[in-house]
């Protein structure tokens, strides 16, 4: 094992095909990567929102409280309107949970 004749050997830059000239631009590339892994769907956010109203119509805190922050997490940032009212909803809801006798 380990002869030259076998298989390459491996080293932690096998993957890399360039390596950014300055910090700049690697933090470009790493903002930009995680831009890419972020995904926003408006109309998930806004059917979690309706189910997590519809929770708390009937009670069902834990069940509003999951919905309202899968609403949050699916929602756009550029729509701060609907994430500051989600934010507070999400306060409230934690506030009576924590209020109500289990």
């Amino acid at each position: 094992m380990g002869s030259a004749e076998g298989s390459p050997r491996f080293s932690v830059f096998n993957g890399v095909k360039i390596i950014p000239s300055t910090p700049e631009v690697l933090m470009a590339e790493i903002n930009t990567a995680i831009a890419n892994l972020e995904y926003f769907d408006v109309k998930m956010a806004d059917e979690a929102y309706k189910a997590g109203c519809a929770a708390l119509a009937a009670g069902k805190l834990d069940e509003a409280l999951h919905s309202l922050n899968l609403s949050l997490s699916k929602c756009p940032p550029d729509k701060t309107s609907a994430v500051a009212k989600l934010q507070s909803l999400i306060s409230l809801t934690s506030q009576q949970l924590h209020k109500s006798p289990n």
